[in-house]
């Protein structure tokens, strides 16, 4: 029902930490969905306050603490939703449209005229009254959890807090991105916004600091702090190399939640050093064991990749010649500027090595982009898929491997990551730029992709790529 939360992991770090406490008063900064709230009320007897600016937590915040919510669909409002001005009743009916409308903010919030997402707000006004009878229900199920809600400047409520009360605090570390997910919805409702500075790093490092003269606080973070190295207490990571989470407080207890990577060779043939590529080319589906272990074994060692929602190995003659994966995870960039919409995006893409030819990788791509891949693709989402969409960083304003079969959508030169930085991911991620590349799919079919890639691609002078 809500968006987005703290990994579990996280949560039983903050469980941990705080059933010590003993304080009256907890006030948790930068709310979103209220995941710690929820978390703490099963585990302290201390009061919960919450905090943030957003539409979508404020109405929640407010709904939690048993407040009014002062919200009400605009009068003068006339779009595609104006209909569910009839449903608006009260405030937890306010507060369900919200809910409903925030699962369609991708949709509602594209500018652009698209087939698709015209279908999906076209199907959740069919589907509107049972939705919204059983999201109701549910809220009203949910008795109020904070003793107050303050909606407003999280840097400026750190000083207004008793100091013999907890603080803490996840901070959002994208700037922009946390209030553009749901602008949509305040086309629709009308509400009295907070006023509020919008946050930067240098900020939240401030709040940290006077965080840390207090009793008692936490604070996670999306990156190692060394000028709180004193207060690390905690480090989760979900996903095999991906992105840790540290979590920071004054508390005699450490603890580091790591995953363990399950990786089960792919017993196949692979293609031969020296060996001539076959003509009969397949895609086959991975298992995610399977995957991890190729991806391990062959894939750039310092790149973070998330969870895949599903792989593929492509094989010529049932030999293995390369690796791509899907993730079918929601997300916000709005593509549809740039590429026909819907999009799958390509999380990995790589070749085996070593073998004599130098562009192997191509082919990975050329299967990816065939119409048999575009038909996975739309299996595992059960809707059209139009394009692919993937990511490079390279150190140059280009990536050769993606050149000519797919399009530069964006690229962002990034800042750099410091002649002092011995973290090699730092330096990959932070150096150079990144690059947003997109394709159609379904062109070609598998077995046309690999014929194009003979002709273009297939040439070697014998060295084997490394």
């Amino acid at each position: 029902m809500f968006h987005g939360s703290i990994p579990s992991s996280v949560q039983q770090i903050l469980g941990d930490i705080v059933a010590a406490w003993t304080v009256k008063d907890i006030y948790v900064g930068c709310r979103g969905n209220f995941t710690i709230e929820r978390t703490l009320r099963d585990i302290t007897s201390a009061k919960l306050h919450g905090n943030d600016v957003t539409i979508y937590s404020c109405l929640l915040g407010q709904f939690f603490a048993g407040a009014p919510l002062n919200a009400r669909i605009k009068p003068d409002y006339n779009g595609k939703m104006a209909f569910v001005r009839d449903y608006a009743k009260e405030d937890i009916d306010v507060l369900t449209i919200a809910l409903l409308l925030s699962k369609m903010a991708v949709y509602l919030a594209s500018k652009k005229s698209n087939a698709y997402y015209d279908k999906m707000i076209q199907a959740y006004t069919d589907q509107w009254k049972p939705l919204f009878a059983q999201t109701k229900a549910k809220m009203e199920n949910i008795q109020p959890f904070l003793s107050s809600f303050y909606a407003g400047d999280v840097c400026g409520m750190v000083d207004t807090i008793p100091e013999d009360s907890a603080f803490i605090c996840y901070p959002p570390f994208y700037s922009g991105d946390y209030e553009k997910m749901f602008t949509s919805l305040e086309e629709v409702i009308e509400w009295k916004p907070p006023e509020y500075d919008l946050i930067d790093k240098e900020k939240i490092f401030e709040m940290f600091r006077k965080m840390t003269q207090r009793q008692h606080f936490m604070f996670g973070t999306n990156d190692e702090l060394p000028e709180f190295k004193d207060h690390l207490v905690g480090i989760a990571q979900t996903t095999n190399r991906g992105v840790p989470l540290y979590v920071y407080a004054k508390s005699e207890k450490r603890r580091i939640i790591m995953p363990r990577q399950n990786c089960v060779p792919f017993l196949t043939q692979r293609l031969g050093k020296d060996e001539d590529i076959g003509d009969t080319i397949r895609i086959v589906p991975l298992k995610s064991e399977n995957f991890q272990a190729l991806r391990s074994q062959y894939m750039n060692a310092h790149i973070n990749p998330g969870s895949e929602t599903a792989s593929y190995a492509v094989t010529v003659d049932d030999k293995l010649i390369g690796v791509y994966a899907f993730s079918a995870s929601p997300s916000f960039s709005n593509w549809d500027k740039h590429i026909a919409t819907p999009t799958m995006y390509l999380l990995s893409d790589f070749p085996i090595a070593p073998t004599k030819y130098s562009r192997l990788a191509k082919l990975v791509l050329y299967a990816a982009l065939s119409k048999e891949s575009k038909l996975l693709a739309e299996r595992l989402t059960n809707k059209r898929v139009k394009s692919l969409v993937t990511t490079a960083f390279t150190k140059r304003p280009v990536s050769m491997k993606y050149r000519g079969l797919f399009e530069l959508l964006t690229k962002k030169e990034l800042d750099g990551a410091g002649d002092d930085e011995g973290d090699i991911s730092k330096r990959y991620y932070g150096e150079g730029y990144q690059l947003n590349y997109g394709a159609a799919m379904g062109k070609w079919t598998l077995q046309e992709g690999f014929e194009l890639w003979k002709q273009k691609h297939s040439k070697t002078d014998g060295r084997s790529e490394t």
